[in-house]
């Protein structure tokens, strides 16, 4: 299994109930599918760097989550459907002691290496 990353953005009106309960239909999915969840991080509201349905801001969330390539895409998928994401992303989860400190070469090498193990 591999670790991956997941960060959705949700409607700026939505507050932290609201969120939490999108975080924990999201989490329930990954349990459904098969995944472990490892962490969920809410980051909050912050400024998007640029327009998305005519907003300028958006409510973070990271899931942290193991699992396989079949399950990103039936997430992702599970994602666009959702009306309350404005957008998301999946990505390998590479450990912030691989990167942090690296310049951006050695990083990428390190993380290369920690996927083949």
């Amino acid at each position: 299994m591999t670790k991956y990353e997941t960060v959705y953005i949700l409607e700026p009106s939505y507050d932290e109930v609201k969120a939490q309960e999108v975080a924990d239909r999201v989490t329930g999915w990954l349990k459904d599918l098969g995944a472990e969840v490892v962490e969920v991080q809410k980051w909050g509201k912050r400024r998007l760097a640029y327009e998305i349905r005519k907003r300028r801001d958006g409510v973070y969330t990271m899931i942290v989550w193991n699992g396989g390539t079949v399950m990103v895409k039936e997430l992702e998928r599970r994602l666009r459907l959702e009306e309350d994401v404005m957008r998301a992303l999946t990505t390998v989860h590479v450990p912030p002691e691989l990167w942090q400190g690296m310049p951006e070469a050695e990083a990428a090498v390190a993380a290369e290496e920690g996927d083949r193990e």
